[in-house]
């Protein structure tokens, strides 16, 4: 993991007392050039994120409604929706010592993110100055402001190439640009006076003169001669104000950026406290792991983009556009919204989600298709009838259905789920129409669209896809409910039926007994798609294969084919369309990535999920600071050349296997219960969890296990909940016993393949915690293996492909690399090792405390590329 100085010491406690509220009235100045800004207090951020910079590694400052997407070592794009208002901005420092300026891309040092500003620092020998860099919550501009310490003349180059242009695929012509003196600034415009910025300050400045009626062909600059003693005192502001709207209210805009820079940056520091203190956290032995998440959970409040002509919706990504004006994704999608509100259920972010699901509604097709894609310039464009992207997909109207549902699930909002309904009504009988071979399953291509594939051979040919097929499958069970809540009867039996008829034909039609997998689609000639894919993740992560089958898949995705050392391959490396750079046949997708290990969770396979959750956390350190890259490399760990930097979907598959997985959070508000289903890795001790919300409820759980026992210790507050505790007991135990502290805590113990679980019911009244126990003797389990991930690294870690037994002994099945050799953690009785094929196992049995592990120390045989290894554990 990158070396980055995280800021988690004080987290727990900060969640626990966020920030002071504070109301601040906004100024509005009568002249620019009497607004002064006096330096304040940054206030220290408990998931702060120190480093050195890096050249070409992306950085992004964005908000509801503007965007500064640039490099660690400070040029950027600035942008405020729709427009594109200038590429290059970057700062220069003239000193008496040099005749040129002192670039600031050549003294940038440091750079330290936080959710609500970050700062670039840049040092001289003669200077130091930091760039606070704020996207404001409400304000259609952004704000700079530089702190300066010096002790020599400096002057300070602002730098920029004008665009003022709208994003893709949106255009206008006619722009110019021209020193505004009265304003310190420079103004941008066309000749119709519709589109206008201005960039500029309040200090005293000077900017050149520009080519009458066009933009120069060179950087626009302006130039800051800095009062040294006043800047030791003061902010020196640069704003950044733009819209589809008069010039004197962009001005208006300006200058309010300018004279607000403490309740501007109050204001972005409360939005951030209040979703780190009031949504779900965690404190685990890995420090990292919390911190990932609240990064997660920030990331994912930022998707959120309101455009002043279409709304508020959930972007799918940024990154910089370069010469273009298509920054990274950074427009609305309805699938990726779809993904996304997985995440944000399970945490509590629950008013964006109605809001985008509320957007995606508004622009329904009539036929009842919901929209892929919505370009920010589609105001201006004739976007939902001449362009093919909007209704690009299939899987998006589906997506959209289990969206609701699951909100509704997690939050109980009954209010917008009956506003919502005639529109999941009409995107029922879209999905209806597009089923036409009475298989139960949509189908793909053609008017419907795409469904997983969107360029390569692998997609030659499709009739249905498996990614498809699962997210409609849970889709119909989302419409049964959703009609049985709405008292329609005949829907309900309609959707149930249906879903009777595709369950059939996932799990018998798309089942290879050959090669012992789930075949990647059905073809157009009645055929399969043979290859093996990540793309079963869906259906595995919402329980729909028949388990003995779903365990044969599982385990090749457990494998190096699919599972490398940073997350899962698209398309096996056995497959001959398989290609380590190509977007669709052979990248690892961390969005993939988490659906491949909440199905793992699914089927109680945590020793093959975990290291892929860990792997996502990883890489929101290494690569653009506390963002995740849309797809990575599946021949080594770094993201390809042609990535999104920032995308949100690869950011929500942390959070959603983590919560969903890990800690196993599933709420059920509208009938007033949840269910809590953890399968944390052995070697955590105790682990607390905040804020899980079911409905207007929220629980407060500790989760503990040590030798022969483990333990949810929950409290609650709110209207009473029905909690069911489903907890793990390793494979081989003896004397299984289960008791809940309150309530009538019934149980019952579930054997299963690779461990029992004994489940408890206990109403929460919030009167008082109730304990949840399970204790047992014996038994064995083996801990994940995690992968300290380097940049540029092959994948050569060791990959647990199963684990079962019973009172009699142990089967540990292994893949890995020839010539290496690996520790693997075991926890529990002391066993034996017995016959060992395809490796040398030897054990050194625990020395330290009850907890700590036995371990297992195995090396594969010399040769070239991956072994498999089989060894038999008995029970000492």
């Amino acid at each position: 993991m990158r070396n980055v100085i995280l800021a988690v010491s004080t987290l727990s406690a900060f969640l626990a007392a966020p920030l002071a509220a504070q109301v601040d009235q906004a100024v509005t100045p009568a002249d620019v050039g009497t607004i002064r800004v006096p330096r304040f207090s940054i206030a220290h951020s408990p998931i702060s994120l120190i480093s050195d910079v890096r050249p070409n590694t992306f950085l992004s400052v964005t908000g509801p409604k503007s965007a500064w997407l640039g490099s660690e070592t400070g040029p950027a794009e600035l942008w405020v929706m729709p427009l594109k208002i200038a590429t290059g901005f970057q700062l220069n420092f003239r000193i008496p010592q040099y005749h040129d300026p002192v670039q600031g891309v050549d003294v940038a040092r440091t750079v330290e993110v936080r959710p609500e500003m970050t700062t670039i620092t840049y040092t001289h020998a003669t200077f130091t100055v930091k760039e606070h860099i704020l996207a404001p919550r409400g304000e259609p501009g952004l704000l700079v402001l530089l702190e300066v310490n010096t002790f020599e003349p400096l002057e300070i180059e602002v730098q920029f190439h004008p665009v003022l242009q709208y994003m893709w695929p949106g255009s206008f012509g006619g722009q110019y640009s021209y020193w505004d003196a009265q304003h310190h600034g420079y103004v941008l415009s066309e000749s119709l006076s519709r589109h206008n910025a201005i960039i500029g300050t309040s200090w005293p400045a000077h900017g050149e003169v520009n080519p009458a009626h066009r933009l120069s062909d060179t950087p626009s600059t302006f130039v800051i001669p800095v009062d040294t003693a006043r800047a030791r005192k003061e902010f020196i502001p640069i704003a950044v104000a733009a819209g589809t709207q008069p010039f004197s209210q962009v001005l208006k805009t300006y200058e309010g950026l300018l004279a607000n820079g403490l309740p501007l940056y109050r204001e972005s520091r409360r939005w951030a406290d209040t979703v780190l203190a009031s949504t779900t956290s965690v404190e685990t032995p890995d420090h990292s792991m919390d911190l990932a998440l609240a990064w997660a959970k920030i990331d994912l409040e930022r998707q959120r983009v309101c455009n002043p002509d279409l709304g508020c919706g959930f972007v799918a990504g940024w990154g910089t556009s370069g010469g273009s004006t298509r920054p990274g994704f950074g427009w609305f999608f309805g699938g990726d919204a779809a993904i996304n509100s997985l995440a944000m259920d399970a945490t509590g972010q629950w008013a964006p989600v109605a809001d985008a699901l509320r957007f995606l509604a508004k622009y329904q097709r009539k036929d009842g298709k919901i929209p892929h894609e919505i370009s920010e310039a589609a105001a201006t464009l004739p976007w939902f009838t001449e362009f093919p992207y909007p209704y690009y997909h299939a899987d998006t109207t589906p997506y959209w259905m289990l969206a609701l549902w699951q909100y509704w699930r997690a939050s109980g909002d009954d209010a917008t789920v009956k506003e919502l309904w005639p529109n999941f009504k009409k995107a029922w009988d879209w999905c209806l129409a597009d089923e036409t071979d009475g298989d139960g399953i949509i189908e793909e291509g053609g008017k419907a669209g795409m469904g997983a594939i969107e360029v390569g051979g692998l997609g030659k040919g499709l009739h249905e896809d498996i990614y498809l097929a699962g997210v409609w499958i849970e889709a119909l069970q989302g419409t049964i409910d959703l009609a049985h809540h709405f008292h329609d009867n005949k829907l309900a039996d309609k959707a149930d039926k249906l879903r009777t008829t595709a369950l059939h034909t996932l799990n018998e039609k798309y089942w290879l007994p050959e090669q012992d997998q789930h075949a990647f689609a059905i073809l157009q000639g009645g055929g399969t798609n043979d290859n093996l894919t990540a793309w079963p993740g869906t259906a595995l992560a919402f329980d729909l294969l028949d388990p003995p089958r779903a365990e044969r898949t599982l385990r090749k995705l457990a494998t190096d084919s699919i599972s490398s050392d940073w997350g899962a391959r698209l398309l096996s490396t056995g497959s001959p369309l398989y290609d380590p750079l190509h977007y669709n046949n052979g990248a690892v997708w961390p969005f993939m990535t988490g659906f491949v290990a909440w199905g793992q969770y699914r089927y109680r396979r945590p020793w093959s999920a975990f290291h892929l959750v860990d792997a996502v956390k990883q890489e929101i350190f290494d690569w653009s600071p506390g963002r995740n890259p849309e797809n990575l490399s599946g021949a080594f760990y770094r993201p390809m050349d042609t990535t999104v930097p920032d995308q949100f979907f690869a950011t929500s598959m942390l959070v959603t296997p983590l919560v969903r997985g890990v800690i196993g959070w599933q709420p059920d508000a509208p009938n007033h219960r949840a269910t809590l289903v953890p399968q944390l890795p052995p070697g955590w001790d105790t682990v607390r969890v905040h804020n899980l919300r079911v409905g207007a409820s929220t629980l407060d759980v500790t989760l503990s296990r040590g030798l022969g026992s483990v333990g949810a210790r929950v409290t609650s507050s709110g209207p009473p909940v029905d909690l069911t505790v489903v907890l793990p007991v390793p494979l081989g135990a003896t004397d299984i016993t289960a008791t809940a502290s309150y309530g009538p805590g019934a149980s019952r113990v579930v054997q299963g393949a690779h461990d029992e679980q004994a489940s408890l019911t206990a109403r929460l009244t919030g009167a008082i915690p109730v304990d949840f126990r399970a204790f047992w003797k014996g038994g064995l389990s083996v801990g994940a293996p995690t992968i300290h991930l380097v940049p540029g690294q092959s994948s050569t870690g060791v990959r647990v492909v199963d684990f079962t037994g019973g009172a009699d002994g142990w089967l540990l099945e292994l893949g890995g690399e020839a010539g290496r050799s690996y520790d693997l953690h075991l926890y529990g009785a002391v066993p034996r090792v017995g016959a060992v094929t395809g490796a040398v196992a030897t054990l050194t049995p625990a020395t330290g405390t009850p907890k700590d592990p036995h371990v297992l120390h195995v090396t594969f045989p010399q040769g070239v590329g991956r072994k498999d290894a089989s060894i038999r554990l008995t029970a000492g």
